[in-house]
């Protein structure tokens, strides 16, 4: 019984919490994502795009390695067999809050375009020079070169065959 007595004491004993900080992936920031959706559109041309090519840049935008092989794919160093493509659940996301927020309007949920309200926080968000400077230099270097056909072909993996 001896055990019961000390669990009571701990149980019934001062407790208390400090909270901390905990990293949270960027993916998992929404913030991240609306800004980076944002970003996407506003580099693109007519501030729109597809879900292919969005779903392109969110991935390819994520890591430095990443962002070197679309620039090495435009340049013609690649094709577009050697360019990872994986679909990025944090955009869907980020589509969902931004379309909630007015920021986009997607149009038959083939394309996203940004609304008025957007192209303003977008570019809020691309004149914080403190804010994404890596991934904003690299989506407005890509996103208006990267056409939907050039999108589709990498999807498809057409140079494999």
């Amino acid at each position: 019984m001896a055990s019961e007595t000390s669990l009571k004491e701990f149980l019934s004993g001062p407790f208390s919490f400090t909270g901390r900080p905990e990293p949270v992936a960027g993916d998992l920031r929404m913030s991240w994502g609306i800004a980076i959706l944002l970003l996407s559109l506003l580099g693109s041309r007519g501030n729109k795009g597809s879900f292919q090519k969005l779903q392109f840049l969110a991935h390819a935008v994520r890591i430095v390695e990443g962002r070197d092989d679309v620039r090495a794919l435009l340049q013609g160093k690649l094709r577009t067999s050697d360019i990872s493509v994986r679909v990025e659940p944090w955009l869907n996301r980020a589509v969902s809050y931004a379309h909630a927020l007015k920021l986009i309007s997607v149009d038959r949920g083939k394309s996203v375009s940004l609304t008025d309200k957007g192209v303003e926080i977008a570019n809020a968000i691309a004149h914080d020079t403190e804010m994404l400077s890596e991934e904003r230099a690299f989506l407005f270097e890509v996103a208006p070169k990267l056409t939907e056909g050039l999108v589709t072909k990498i999807w498809r993996m057409e140079d494999l065959l």
